[in-house]
């Protein structure tokens, strides 16, 4: 059986099959998947810095949060997580703030609230993880691990950055990216531990020994140091 909080799903298909192994509803399966449709239509055709397709990090983030017990908003939130983010592009260029109303009328004023809020934790908290936070609740603060752990799922860290720049005071190469991790782990281990996500725990754990890291992955790097747009690529 997969272990989700190792390799959570990175695909519609491999999501819909770990939603189904769970005790939704045939509406509510809908509006999940509703929720995958409206994101790919969204961040089309960005991929990460590792080369990974957008779409996948956001499924995968979604899959944490689901394998976690969390709510049904929780999950829909997951895979929207990113779509208020300047970065991000949108259906008919809408600003962050004109995109709310979309998404509330067609999830839910909860849904558009968790969003909102996750968005602005990350802007004002630059993603660090802590309980302090105004905004932090508990469902933001899920999200927030759940998206860390997919970023690190995979080594897809080893992938980010230029192969020609491992300095660690270039921001955004690996060598950066894999001390600033390092240095972020107890936080995460801690409030997994204090949310009781014990899967997500686990998962950080493993993922956060980068002495595992395969030799000769960093091969494959792209050089990328963050979100890009496919199209501008050739």
């Amino acid at each position: 059986m997969r272990d989700y909080f190792l390799y959570p799903a990175q695909t519609n298909l491999e999501f819909y099959a770990q939603v189904i192994d769970h005790p939704y509803s045939q509406a509510q399966r809908r509006r999940i998947a509703g929720a995958y449709q409206f994101a790919l239509k969204q961040v089309f055709p960005l991929a990460r810095g590792s080369g990974k397709p957008f779409i996948s990090h956001l499924v995968g983030t979604a899959s944490l949060v689901l394998e976690s017990g969390c709510p049904e908003d929780w999950v829909i939130a997951a895979l929207l997580h990113a779509i208020y983010q300047r970065r991000v592009p949108f259906a008919g260029g809408l600003s962050p703030e004109q995109r709310r109303s979309v998404v509330s009328g067609q999830f839910g004023q909860d849904v558009d609230d968790l969003v909102h809020r996750y968005t602005d934790f990350e802007a004002e908290d630059l993603g660090r993880v802590t309980l302090d936070y105004p905004e932090a609740n508990a469902d933001v603060v899920t999200l927030r691990l759940a998206d860390e752990l997919e970023d690190l799922c995979g080594n897809a860290l080893a992938l980010h950055g230029n192969p020609d720049a491992d300095e660690v005071v270039i921001r955004g190469s690996y060598a950066w990216r894999r001390e600033a991790k390092m240095r972020e782990a107890p936080s995460l281990l801690e409030k997994s531990s204090t949310l009781g996500l014990s899967g997500i725990e686990r998962g950080l754990v493993r993922w956060t020994d980068f002495s595992a890291i395969p030799q000769g992955i960093v091969d494959f790097r792209t050089g990328w140091l963050s979100s890009v747009d496919l199209a501008d690529r050739e």
